[in-house]
């Protein structure tokens, strides 16, 4: 194993952790923002956090494919 090879490794591992804990966050508010009611101010707010909510699981899988193939191989 070389230098970039355990760099590498890490700063996916990293991103990776990022990602989840970033979508997780967003999952578990979506929840609890589902339960009270949402000025009509913030309408519009609501389909882009979801749009996002699902942007960051998307990225979070990928990261998570690509980290289990670069330990694979």
């Amino acid at each position: 194993m070389t230098t970039t090879w355990i760099l590498e490794t890490i700063g996916l591992l990293v991103t990776t952790v990022g990602a989840l804990v970033a979508f997780l966050h967003l999952h578990r508010t979506s929840r609890e923002m589902a339960h009270s009611p949402v000025p009509e101010a913030c309408a519009s707010l609501v389909r882009d956090r979801r749009l996002l909510m699902i942007t960051m699981g998307l990225m979070a899988g990928w990261f998570i494919v690509q980290y289990i193939g670069l330990i694979l191989l």
